[in-house]
């Protein structure tokens, strides 16, 4: 089941954007003045068909009704709304795609299991540790690193170096996408032109792919 989110005017109620990204709704009422969020605007009464969702044009034209929780026709909306509606649809494509990217450069550094980010951010603290201690011979205070070490053959002090060899590669992939992130993402909640959008993505284009 789709589960819808909405960005609607605050004062009129207008609707600006549907999606069922979540997030991408919550950066947009950020991001978009007096503009607010409305969650799972489907329910109840869109559940089977939700025919609005189609027709991203015709937004301004509807407005949200809270006691209802149904969207209503709005009676002439104003030029100011339409293009507030096509702003914000615009600014989440670019979102879209500046998150795909920089999650698809980051999927080296993850794992599918569950707290595994725990599991190295401790491994890396205890091989940290174990190198500032001068790689002491009682090793079960660095249990993950005397794990480490068992099954991969290495010494502690290899394994300890190993960990942190791998842990400072993917910092290097996360330190990059960090930068990209808060940049674009500033550049992006700032824009209040359309037509600022398609230099901005092919900036974020061009300065991510350099030299991949």
């Amino acid at each position: 089941m789709l589960i819808y989110s909405a960005l609607v005017d605050a004062s009129t109620s207008a609707l600006l954007a549907l999606s069922t990204n979540v997030p991408i709704i919550c950066f947009l009422a950020k991001a978009t003045p007096e503009a607010e969020h409305i969650a799972f605007v489907n329910y109840p009464n869109y559940m089977q068909r939700f025919e609005l969702a189609a027709s991203p044009k015709t937004f301004p034209e509807w407005s949200w009704n809270r006691r209802h929780r149904r969207f209503l026709p709005m009676p002439n909306p104003t030029d100011d709304l339409r293009q507030r509606s096509l702003l914000a649809l615009k600014k989440a494509q670019a979102l879209f795609e500046i998150t795909l990217s920089l999650n698809m450069l980051r999927y080296p550094v993850a794992n599918g299991l569950g707290m595994q980010e725990t599991v190295y951010i401790t491994k890396k603290m205890q091989a940290q540790r174990y190198k500032d201690a001068g790689c002491p011979k009682e090793p079960l205070a660095y249990p993950y690193v005397l794990q480490y070490s068992e099954h991969s053959g290495l010494t502690m002090r290899a394994a300890a170096d190993e960990i942190l060899f791998k842990a400072q590669l993917d910092d290097e992939v996360l330190l990059k996408t960090e930068g990209f992130r808060l940049k674009y993402f500033n550049l992006l909640k700032d824009i209040i032109d359309v037509a600022q959008l398609d230099p901005l993505i092919h900036d974020f284009r061009r300065e991510l792919f350099r030299g991949e």
